[in-house]
């Protein structure tokens, strides 16, 4: 796993001026562009990708109709133009909405997952099932947080919306989070979800330590003084002198890697079981 740079931070946004969805509108559209978003869908789910623009232009048309004309939305639709901040709130509060049914739901999982990978700010479908529509409690979101005056970059689920993601920062101030360099580079591994409820726990359990350098990772988390015996037993039987020998770290790091997250930062690699 590795980290990455793009990310979403959160920002001041103007208030949605339609407060109560308008559900009859939206029903109306959904049923009259039923069969273009379906022939979109089905052709995503047929190649394993995400929806195309036109049909994801189409859904946010759809989804529009419930906020009115002014929309972020409804501009999507007709341009295929807008901020992921300011469509996500709105859709997300048609998502969270009491009388959204199943078939609108699946619509926002498409159209929110679509947005996320096409500004290349999610960690990918990697805990999704292929064949199946995402879900977007199940994709995460590299999100810019302030927490103690520093700037960080976690994973949050597409799911939460801005409230949600305000609230994660008093919870990061709980946890000393600018304090915490450990703690830090295990929130940068694409699959840790800030929002977990064990976070902490995960983190205890996931963490093998902090070294500085290949060298030291590899003595603590690897048999290398089991082989360096071998390799010496070796030199006596060949009549070879063991300094003679150089040890090649980066195939070894390469082996630890595949059991074993590393995140460097200022020169200390932060180690995390998988």
């Amino acid at each position: 796993m590795s980290e990455y740079q793009p990310h979403t931070a959160p920002e001041a946004r103007p208030a949605n001026k339609r407060q109560t969805p308008d559900w009859r509108r939206l029903e109306v559209a959904q049923g009259r562009f039923a069969r273009m978003i379906s022939d979109g869908i089905a052709q995503a789910t047929a190649e394993h990708t995400e929806v195309d623009d036109d049909t994801a232009r189409c859904i946010a048309h759809v989804l529009g109709r419930a906020h009115g004309r002014e929309s972020a939305l409804a501009d999507f639709g007709r341009t295929g133009d807008g901020q992921y901040l300011n469509l996500r709130d709105e859709y997300l509060m048609l998502y969270t909405d009491e009388r959204a049914d199943a078939i609108t739901k699946e619509l926002i999982d498409w159209f929110g997952t679509y947005l996320v990978q096409r500004e290349n700010t999610g960690t990918g479908r990697q805990f999704m099932n292929e064949h199946l529509p995402p879900k977007l409690d199940l994709l995460l979101v590299r999100t810019r947080v302030r927490v103690g005056g520093q700037h960080f970059v976690v994973n949050v689920p597409a799911s939460w919306d801005s409230g949600e993601v305000d609230g994660l920062i008093e919870l990061l101030s709980d946890l000393q989070l600018p304090e915490d360099h450990a703690l830090q580079a295990f929130l940068s591994l694409p699959d840790v979800s800030v929002g977990t409820d064990d976070l902490m726990e995960s983190f205890h359990e996931a963490f093998a330590g902090a070294f500085n350098s290949e060298e030291d990772a590899l003595r603590a988390l690897s048999p290398l003084e089991d082989w360096e015996t071998s390799l010496v037993d070796w030199c006596i039987d060949q009549g070879l002198e063991y300094d003679a020998l150089d040890w090649n770290y980066a195939p070894l790091m390469a082996r630890l890697r595949d059991i074993y997250d590393v995140v460097e930062r200022e020169e200390v690699l932060y180690v995390f079981v998988k």
